[in-house]
């Protein structure tokens, strides 16, 4: 795809039928980075807490945010067309 000035833009195909931008994609493995780290934070506040129910309460949303985020980080994408992986003999 080409852009309004007339580079080449890199983008793949989305899950939802759309064009992902290798930013977009980039973006989206940052963001998920923040909320593992995020979700770290709050596992650790519910350990020192003395409050059973904010240990409870930081737990759980320190666990949802986790999965989710591990689960984005764990996603298999493609190379991008420029990307040099190329496997050199030795």
């Amino acid at each position: 795809m080409t852009a309004r000035d007339g580079r080449q833009r890199d983008d793949r195909d989305r899950d939802d039928g759309g064009r992902e931008t290798r930013r977009e994609g980039e973006a989206a493995h940052a963001h998920a980075q923040y909320e593992r780290d995020k979700a770290e934070n709050l596992l650790q506040r519910a350990r020192r807490t003395s409050d059973p129910e904010e240990a409870d309460r930081l737990r759980e949303q320190g666990e949802r945010l986790k999965e989710r985020s591990e689960g984005a980080l764990r996603e298999e994408h493609e190379p991008w067309p420029d990307d040099l992986h190329e496997r050199y003999p030795g």
